[in-house]
């Protein structure tokens, strides 16, 4: 199977994506190299969300009340102009959570990874460079690695649509200049498909590493939902809250 192949379904090229980037950054380093390399990657489970994820719009009554059957809907969500591509900055940014000795090896598995999450999106039925969509990856990669669990894809894409859709969301994303816009559709696809990789390649790690992942995951999810990160599911209507 190769990432390539028409048959394969968004959540399953989402983790060869990440495994691919992986594989790649250590296939450039002799064997020793590549060793203490995926010792240092582990490590990096612990690292947590960009303080600009964190601090920009993404809160929990955002978030919670768009998934609310009541909630406000935008009429006809409109494509929010961003700034270029600024993928090396939003991945330099990202990397800087990570412990100095880790940040430039770090900085280029993050910006290996867009390339993969933009035919993920296509696949997936978002549109190009959504910023609900990417929100939603940062969402679902986090969710895999603090439960265990892959949603289905079809949950994952109804959450895109559902979070696209809310008009509250959209209030705030037009609040946002364009470049800020851009730093958070790029750090939140990037972080996302990172944490899906990790929960992937986790199951491969000792059992300490496995809690590191998890309880990074669980941070993270904390610092953009608070206390409702632990009630969070995906289900075939998107998003829900316990």
């Amino acid at each position: 199977m190769t990432l390539y192949d028409p048959h394969l379904t968004p959540t399953r090229r989402w983790r060869l994506v990440g495994a691919a980037c992986l594989l790649g950054a250590a296939a450039l380093m002799p064997p020793a190299a590549s060793a203490q390399y995926t010792m240092e990657f582990a490590q990096t489970y612990a690292a947590p969300t960009s303080n600009f994820i964190s601090n920009t719009f993404l809160n929990q009554a955002a978030l919670i009340n768009a998934t609310r059957p009541d909630a406000p809907r935008a009429a006809a969500p409109a494509a929010l102009p961003m700034a270029p591509p600024r993928v090396e900055r939003s991945a330099a940014e990202l990397a800087q959570a990570a412990p100095p000795a880790q940040r430039a090896k770090l900085e280029k598995v993050y910006a290996q990874l867009m390339p993969g999450y933009q035919q993920l999106e296509r696949q997936l039925g978002w549109p190009a460079e959504d910023v609900a969509g990417a929100v939603v990856a940062l969402l679902a990669g986090n969710y895999m690695a603090m439960t265990g669990t892959e949603p289905s894809d079809q949950a994952v894409s109804a959450a895109g649509h559902q979070l696209r859709a809310s008009a509250q969301l959209q209030a705030l994303l037009a609040q946002l200049n364009a470049t800020d816009r851009r730093r958070l559709y790029e750090q939140c696809a990037m972080l996302g498909t990172f944490m899906a990789l990790a929960h992937r390649s986790s199951q491969q790690q000792p059992p300490q590493v496995v809690s590191n992942l998890r309880h990074a995951a669980r941070e993270n999810l904390r610092a953009v939902l608070g206390p409702a990160a632990e009630g969070l599911s995906f289900s075939a209507r998107g998003l829900q809250f316990r």
